[in-house]
Formats: C-alpha cells, sequence, structure tokens
C-alpha cells in the first residue's frame, strides 16, 4: 500500500551552521598567520637597511603622496631644490 503524498525528507543542507563556524574559525587563523608572515618579512627588510636608507625611503614616499594628491611643494624648496645642469 502506497500513499499519494508520502513525506520526502528534505536535506539538510550541505553546510550546517557548525560546519560554518569550523570554516570561519580555520580561515581566521589562516588569515592571522598570514598577516604575521608578511609582518615578518616586512621587519626583515627594514632592519636589511641602514638608518639613512630608511628616513630617505621615507621621505619619498611623504613626497609621493604629495604629488598625488596634486600639491605644490612649498614655495622656498621650489625656488633652491637642487637643479641638474
Amino acid at each position: 500500500m502506497s500513499v499519494a503524498q508520502e513525506k520526502v525528507k528534505d536535506k539538510a543542507p550541505a553546510t550546517s551552521r557548525v560546519q560554518k563556524k569550523a570554516a570561519k574559525k580555520k580561515w581566521k587563523e589562516q588569515r592571522k598567520m598570514e598577516m604575521q608572515h608578511e609582518k615578518a618579512v616586512k621587519k626583515h627588510h627594514k632592519r636589511l637597511q641602514q638608518k639613512k636608507t630608511r628616513k630617505t625611503m621615507r621621505k619619498e614616499k611623504q613626497k609621493g603622496e604629495k604629488l598625488r594628491k596634486n600639491k605644490r611643494e612649498f614655495f622656498l624648496v621650489r625656488w633652491f631644490k637642487n637643479r641638474h645642469h
């Protein structure tokens, strides 16, 4: 005897809340490790350079940011900067 309207069990979603939570935790740990690695690499590169080099790089970075903002240099700097003749 078969019933015309049998209840078909709905399959549970492939990823349950517990699985999503575990995946998120794993992703966070992996992201944390990646960030720590990047930080260590950056620190290592900084250590390889001398203080004078780092200062020069910082000045160049500031100069680049200023130019990207489309601002002119201070007028005294423009008047008296070293020009190659």
